[in-house]
């Protein structure tokens, strides 16, 4: 399945005009733009210590000389979480703005649609390759591999999210006395229940750090 549940696609003109070193005035658009997910490792910006930010793309440590690109450039900004973001930093293999991946080691810019065509999530929630740059982007771009655990916590916490919401949904179209509407009850409070014991794992996990 693909990393992140739904494409996330940049709005040609954001609400917001920030110059200067402002970028992080984007940072509801972009979250509207990229659904509340990371765009590179897809986890959800709900959970407690799962800070995200404003991550360039290309790095301001590249661009900033040249001044080809603006550091609030809209085009050049990622709703990224903390971890995805610190990790892939200044890392620009080709050192060549224009220039994303080069000889499979790079990037892929996560609102376009062959960036699921290098990575993928497997069943048990882990991010893994599909090709060579693929593989660079998982194991040094951003190492999915070595955040595995986390990785795969947080992705089973979000489907069970999903899923809570879902049955509340589902239980609004059923009169309350009805079977139908107990059985769907029954299921969201078991789905609750699994949720708050993977909340209660990513709590101690983050502790742990």
């Amino acid at each position: 399945m693909t990393v992140r549940i739904k494409l996330p696609k940049r709005r040609p003109f954001p609400t917001k005009n920030p110059i200067g070193d402002n970028w992080s005035q984007h940072k509801d658009d972009l979250r509207e733009d990229f659904h509340k997910h990371c765009g590179y490792c897809g986890s959800y910006d709900g959970f407690s210590h799962t800070y995200f930010e404003v991550d360039h793309f290309v790095p301001k440590s590249l661009f900033s000389k040249s001044g080809n690109i603006g550091f609030c450039q809209y085009d050049n900004l990622v709703y990224s979480c903390k971890f995805c973001n610190n990790i892939k930093s200044s890392k620009w293999p080709s050192n060549d703005e224009k220039i994303p991946n080069l000889n499979n080691k790079g990037f892929v810019d996560p609102t376009l649609a062959i960036y699921d065509t290098h990575i993928y999530r497997t069943k048990s929630g882990s991010i893994r390759w599909l090709t060579d740059l693929g593989k660079w982007m998982v194991e040094v771009g951003f190492k999915f591999d070595e955040r595995d655990f986390c990785v795969k916590l947080l992705w089973e916490l979000n489907q069970l999210r999903i899923s809570f919401l879902f049955l509340v949904d589902e239980a609004k179209k059923y009169d309350p006395n009805s079977q139908q509407h107990k059985t769907i009850i029954e299921k969201a409070k078991e789905s609750a229940f699994h949720y708050t014991l993977y909340r209660n794992e990513l709590d101690e996990y983050y502790k742990s750090l």
